[in-house]
């Protein structure tokens, strides 16, 4: 640790205010001149020269005369040198003070709601947050906390978000009916009518495998007795595994009854668009809430995506597939029965140069998750050669994090009559409907119309650059140990801080703390000594100073002119300061100036008369009396 980070060197000790701190180091610069003052009167007092003492107190020009006059050698002038140079630079002590600030200032927090910032928030908020990390070591290189602070609030506050909000209710409904594979996937129910929101069930299929029977990837229910899981376990073609491939994963499915129904995916501006398909190592997270009528229900969901490739003519070698297996799909690391099951169907379709999927979806009633893998051969149309081989992995969670019901229900952003049609929104401003995209089965006679409600991604958070290199065909490279790591110790503060920037842009932004960060004028231990040691030289040198010898090398030119001249009461040996001030005048006579004193008197020069070569008459103070 540098010195200069030190306790006793950094800003602590707060002063309120830049104001005070300056007049704290002003009495300590005054403080200091005093002292020098002292210090040098003493010097004089010891070597008999009240004369250097007189020109301490004169400006730099009569120092400069005093200098010349004496010659610059003298012992007189060294004396005013030095004490014009010490007393300079003793004037500069606050700036030197000012110079040691280490900032200069503490930073203090004050927790409010974001409602009450609602005047501070830019105007258009980004609702798409994008956190890198280093690969070597995301926890201490990481953009996690400045990322979703950022591009909330004006430059007037400095705030961050420590993740705290209120959790809310959360209210479900039973299941219309059970899980089966045909027409009730896994879903979170919400109402009675069919209002739900489900995973995509479709993600092991493509248009044209579900043509035919033959082809068609079946999702089934896993066989238990609480009917929470499906389950697919399929062959894929290399003539199907480049669609497969530009699949969305991850989509979330919304019901808005038993008939109509939407797909939440990616808007233009969103990079998961385009992030979500192919392969790669990521992670994205969207808080986003579905409305219908007054009832709001928002919803966190994850997606972690990893994969290994290799081109053609190499393949992905046994024992790295074997080891991304064990790492995506065991819990603790260890290769049990089921998962070895699951390795030998890919290996078996690595010899037989064709492609497979499987996978699980599971629901309870607040959440719903899947886990999939695709082992896929890409080869060039239409000559069947292989381009590269890829394994992939994703795992998806979707959970009810808050029920409300709000006070309005969403107004439609344009009329749309004769159409079934919902608002889309994000960051908790309606964008786009589907008023004219055709859908099946969702017209109305022309006098009637239905607005189902609106879809709000309110905050998408894209976390890239730690989880590994997807193009790697080695495991330990391609999904990284210490990516994996570090999103488990974080992934609960993840959703905390993405929840809180959620709400504060499409939510109850007064369920939300913000933490304001406001800097203090502060000085350090370093300054504070500094401060008080003039004090304490002063008041050494004060009592050093205080015998009857010293009292002219202690007081101005003044007293000693009134003492001496007993134009105030008092002994001449004890000079101090003038308490009871005489009235002094400028008395002109002719060409000759004189100062008037009270009663009549005057303060004037004697003038020497020789009377021999042997001795001086010395003419006595004399106080004449004028009319004026």
């Amino acid at each position: 640790m540098g010195l200069l980070d030190a306790n006793f060197f950094t800003s602590s000790i707060i002063v309120d205010h830049n104001a005070f701190k300056n007049i704290i180091f002003r009495i300590a610069t005054i403080t200091l001149d005093f002292v020098i003052l002292r210090l040098f009167g003493f010097f004089a007092f010891r070597r008999g020269d009240y004369t250097s003492f007189l020109i301490f107190a004169e400006d730099i020009i009569q120092k400069a005369l005093f200098i010349s006059s004496r010659g610059i050698t003298a012992r007189q002038s060294l004396l005013v040198v030095m004490f014009t140079l010490i007393a300079a630079a003793g004037e500069s002590y606050d700036t030197m003070l000012w110079a040691i600030d280490n900032p200069g200032y503490v930073i203090k927090h004050r927790m409010v709601d974001g409602a009450t910032l609602a005047a501070q928030m830019v105007e258009t908020p980004a609702y798409v947050v994008l956190v890198s990390a280093n690969r070597t070591n995301p926890s201490a290189h990481n953009t996690l906390n400045s990322s979703f602070k950022a591009d909330i609030y004006t430059s007037a506050v400095n705030v961050s978000l420590p993740g705290v909000f209120e959790r809310g209710l959360v209210e479900v409904t039973p299941p219309l009916y059970p899980l089966n594979g045909w027409n009730a996937t896994a879903r979170i129910w919400l109402d009675d009518e069919g209002f739900a929101v489900g995973l995509d069930s479709t993600i092991m299929d493509t248009l044209i495998m579900s043509e035919s029977l033959y082809t068609m990837c079946f999702i089934q229910n896993a066989p238990n007795e609480a009917l929470t899981d499906q389950a697919w376990n399929c062959n894929i073609s290399n003539s199907d595994a480049a669609d497969l491939l530009q699949k969305p994963q991850g989509q979330v499915l919304i019901w808005w009854d038993v008939y109509h129904f939407d797909v939440l995916q990616p808007y233009a501006d969103n990079p998961w668009s385009s992030m979500g398909v192919d392969g790669g190592s990521m992670m994205m997270k969207q808080v986003f809430t579905v409305t219908k009528g007054r009832r709001r229900h928002t919803f966190i969901s994850t997606v972690l995506k990893a994969s290994m490739s290799a081109a053609a003519p190499t393949t992905l070698d046994d024992g790295e597939i074997s080891d991304f297996m064990r790492r995506t799909w065991s819990p603790n690391g260890t290769i049990t029965t089921a998962i070895q099951e699951l390795i030998n169907d890919i290996l078996y379709a690595k010899g037989n140069n064709t492609g497979r999927t499987f996978g699980d979806l599971h629901q309870t009633n607040t959440s719903l998750s899947s886990i999939s893998t695709d082992y896929l051969n890409i080869v060039d149309m239409p000559s069947g050669a292989n381009v590269f081989s890829i394994l992939r992995f994703f795992v998806t969670n979707t959970t009810l994090i808050r029920s409300e019901t709000l006070a309005e229900e969403p107004t439609p952003l344009e009329p749309c009559p004769g159409t079934v049609y919902r608002n889309f929104a994000t960051g908790g401003e309606a964008i786009s409907t589907n008023c004219n995209i055709p859908v099946i089965n969702q017209t109305l006679p022309l006098n009637q119309k239905l607005f189902l409600g609106q879809i709000d991604a309110s905050s998408v958070g894209l976390y890239t650059g730690f989880l590994g290199d997807g193009t790697s065909n080695l495991s330990s490279v391609a999904l990284l140990d210490t990516g994996l790591d570090w999103i488990s110790e974080q992934m609960d503060h993840m959703d905390n801080l993405l929840i809180s920037r959620a709400l504060l842009l499409g939510g109850n932004s007064s369920a939300v703390t913000v933490d304001i960060s406001y800097s203090v004028a502060a000085i350090s231990g370093l300054q504070l000594f500094l401060c008080i040691l003039p004090g304490v030289l002063a008041i050494g040198f004060w009592c050093f100073t205080r015998f009857i010898a010293m009292s002219y090398y202690q007081n101005s030119f003044l007293a000693a002119v009134l003492t001496t001249t007993h134009t105030t009461v008092g002994r001449c040996e004890e000079l101090g300061y003038v308490r009871s001030m005489p009235e002094i005048t400028l008395q002109t006579r002719g060409r000759h100036v004189t100062l008037r004193t009270p009663h009549e008197g005057t303060i004037s020069n004697t003038v020497s008369i020789p009377v021999d070569d042997l001795e001086m008459v010395y003419e006595p103070l004399v106080l004449e009396k004028y009319d004026i």
